[in-house]
C-alpha cells in the first residue's frame, strides 16, 4: 500500500486560535501549512487534545479583488519547542467583510 505524501508549504502568516468554550484568543506566527493542518508558534500554549476555532487572512486575492480569510475547526496534536500543530477537521474559505464586500458576494467560497 502507497503511503500518502502530503505536501507542507512554509509561510508567514499570523493566525487567531480560540479553544472552544472559551474566549480567550491565542494569537501566533504560521511557520508551515498543509491540507491536513497548520504549525504555527505564539507565546501561548494550547494543550494537545484541545478543539479550537482558528482564521487566518489568506495572502490571495479571489479573482484579484476580493480578500479572504480560512476560517475552520482542528485539534491540536502536538506541542513542543518548535511549535504548536493543529489537525484540521473542517475548514472553508470566507470573503471578508470590506466595502467591497458585496460586490465580491460576502459568501462562503468553497470546503
Amino acid at each position: 500500500m502507497d503511503a500518502v505524501r502530503t505536501t507542507v508549504y512554509p509561510i508567514d502568516l499570523g493566525i487567531r486560535c480560540r479553544a472552544l468554550r472559551s474566549d480567550n484568543v491565542v494569537l501566533g506566527k504560521i511557520r508551515d501549512i498543509s491540507s491536513g493542518g497548520v504549525r504555527f508558534t505564539s507565546s501561548e500554549i494550547l494543550a494537545p487534545g484541545t478543539t479550537v476555532e482558528l482564521s487566518i487572512d489568506w495572502p490571495v486575492l479571489l479573482d484579484g479583488a476580493c480578500r479572504l480569510q480560512l476560517k475552520g475547526l482542528g485539534v491540536v496534536v502536538r506541542t513542543d519547542e518548535h511549535g504548536t500543530a493543529i489537525e484540521f477537521e473542517r475548514t472553508e474559505f470566507y470573503t471578508r467583510k470590506t466595502r467591497t464586500a458585496a460586490l465580491c458576494g460576502a459568501a462562503a467560497v468553497g470546503t
